[in-house]
């Protein structure tokens, strides 16, 4: 089966990565809209809906990462948008890193800086539910109960509007049965191997756009990276949606994201984006797996 993925329309790449089980399918009201203007390349992640797990004993959001840009490379694809939901938001954060001088821009949808920002963050994550309990655990149920278990949590964690309308919910329901259940631990765990990556390294412009009434944290990362980016970074909030605010009001983010992607290509034009000097990323990957796998 391989990786699922799908291109559809011409133009400038917009790439959009989903977040953690879920599939390519939350981003159906996007491609229909963008592909009338770019070419849109959404891709199910290892695990996820029509793609294989690949065969390792954990994932990485390096892994994740790799795998993206393997595939932009197979299909000769020099210069690109990502647009991330999540740990898709992770994954745009680390190809943006390693490949500054390919990447156009970022949009970070619901998105993280890191797992480990603060010593509060690591003490609650530590504390109300540890990564050693939630592996063990989620190895141990059988999907239907992995629903059951996921939604629970984030009602009691998250406040009942987090997980959006019921069109969103029902999205999220037929997304997490696609998956094996072998596969629900690993995925889990790779949430929890993202750091704070060097988004500095760059010169690109980035969208930080969130739901209304997304995980107070979520804000807090995203006001913490316009912080650091300055006037690289623009926030946007989609009034009256939860974490997947792409799905819950697709005519309020669609209209964000073409306003940013329109203004984008001004400055673009206007010559005040700066190319990077281009490095080896794939051995720099190799390497980086070599080590891991030996230890």
């Amino acid at each position: 089966m391989g990786l699922n993925y799908n291109i559809s329309g011409a133009g400038e790449t917009l790439v959009f990565v989903h977040g953690a089980f879920i599939n390519s399918e939350i981003w159906m009201h996007q491609k229909s809209e963008f592909a009338k203007d770019y070419q849109v390349i959404t891709i199910d992640l290892p695990s996820h809906g029509k793609s294989s797990p690949q065969v390792t004993e954990e994932y990485h959001v390096e892994d994740f990462s790799h795998t993206v840009i393997e595939l932009l490379d197979k299909l000769s694809i020099k210069e690109f948008t990502i647009i991330g939901l999540s740990l898709g938001a992770m994954i745009a954060q680390c190809i943006a890193s390693k490949l500054p001088y390919r990447t156009k821009g970022i949009v970070l949808v619901g998105s993280s800086a890191s797992m480990r920002l603060s010593l509060l963050e690591k003490t609650i994550t530590a504390f109300l539910f540890p990564k050693w309990l939630a592996t063990w655990l989620f190895g141990k149920l059988t999907i239907k109960q992995f629903l059951k278990l996921s939604f629970m949590m984030t009602w009691f964690m998250r406040g009942n509007k987090w997980l959006g309308g019921p069109d969103t919910r029902q999205k999220i329901r037929e997304s997490i049965q696609m998956i094996q259940r072998s596969e629900i631990k690993k995925i889990y765990a790779a949430v929890h191997t993202f750091r704070k990556q060097n988004l500095k390294s760059g010169t690109y412009p980035v969208m930080l756009i969130n739901g209304q009434y997304d995980s107070p944290v979520i804000h807090y990362h995203s006001f913490y990276l316009k912080k650091e980016l300055q006037d690289r970074a623009s926030i946007y909030t989609v009034p009256n949606t939860g974490h997947a605010c792409n799905f819950d009001n697709h005519e309020g983010f669609n209209s964000m994201l073409r306003e940013w992607l329109e203004e984008k290509n001004i400055v673009a034009e206007e010559g005040k984006l700066i190319p990077i000097n281009e490095t080896n990323y794939t051995s720099e990957y190799n390497k980086w797996r070599g080590n891991r796998l030996a230890n």
